[in-house]
């Protein structure tokens, strides 16, 4: 990777370029705002926004991106501390060289001190794919070292790849994030229902709560509600907002932009 690059990304954090973004999490049934997500956004000084694509892969080549998930997961620390009482749960995306890094639950045990948070209140989420890269022995024990400090874990972009099977039985995962490629058809294709609703059987046998990213459209949130899905995030209901935007609809314990009824299930 060039080093110029990595300094580059490094002095947009120290300079806050780089910022946290939040896109919220809400219950597939009632609509009220129980999580989030917390996404990362480079807002150059000239107004220029570089995508997160134009970045991230390049940094995920080598360790250079635990500096940014860990600086992410100070912004998000930070955030859980100023709601206080109105603070929910807010999930941070960890690279799979974390799955290596030296004392990550003691150290993200330490954060969590720091700004005296809840370990219930920080969300540690990582790809299948991410987690297909390492030797399973190696992940089975720095995922139970992230669950004996209290947080919880959860596999993002579920299905997307061809362990789950093996990850999920042997892993103390508490979330499944299914796979968003999974609603692109609007769920109107038969195959694609058909896999989705096995992926949600399988969850509930493993009692494992559910989240659903990518949901765009009402007849997505009627399936998602139909199969029991426990979180929803997606356009639907917001797009990812800057910090002092996510801050009052928190605060504010506002519900969603979608219509009432449309939590009601028919």
């Amino acid at each position: 990777m060039n080093s110029s690059f990595i300094n580059e990304v490094i002095a947009a954090i120290e300079s806050r370029e780089i910022k946290a973004y939040y896109q919220p999490q809400y219950d597939a049934n009632t609509g009220r705002l129980v999580s989030a997500e917390a996404l990362v956004r480079w807002e150059k000084a000239n107004g220029e926004i570089v995508s997160p694509d134009s970045f991230i892969p390049e940094l995920e080549k080598t360790e250079a991106i635990n500096l940014l998930d860990w600086f992410m997961a100070e912004e998000v620390c930070r955030t859980i501390h100023e709601l206080g009482e109105a603070a929910v749960p807010i999930a941070v995306n960890f690279s799979r060289w974390h799955i290596r890094e030296r004392d990550f639950s003691r150290k993200l045990n330490s954060l969590l001190s720091t700004y005296g948070i809840q370990p219930r209140m920080f969300e540690v989420e990582i790809t299948e794919s991410a987690m297909a890269a390492v030797e399973f022995s190696i992940i089975q024990e720095w995922a139970y070292n992230v669950a004996d400090i209290g947080v919880s874990i959860a596999i993002d972009d579920f299905g997307a790849g061809f362990t789950s099977l093996q990850f999920v039985k042997d892993l103390p995962v508490n979330f499944l994030k299914i796979d968003k490629a999974f609603l692109a058809d609007n769920c109107q294709d038969d195959r694609g229902r058909g896999t989705l609703e096995t992926v949600f059987f399988f969850a509930n046998k493993l009692n494992l709560s559910t989240i659903a990213e990518g949901v765009e459209t009402i007849e997505q949130l009627k399936f998602m509600q139909n199969m029991d899905c426990d979180r929803v995030q997606g356009y639907l209901f917001s797009k990812p907002l800057k910090k002092e935007d996510f801050l009052v609809i928190a605060l504010m314990d506002t519900q969603p932009t979608v219509d009432d009824d449309n939590f009601l299930k028919k």
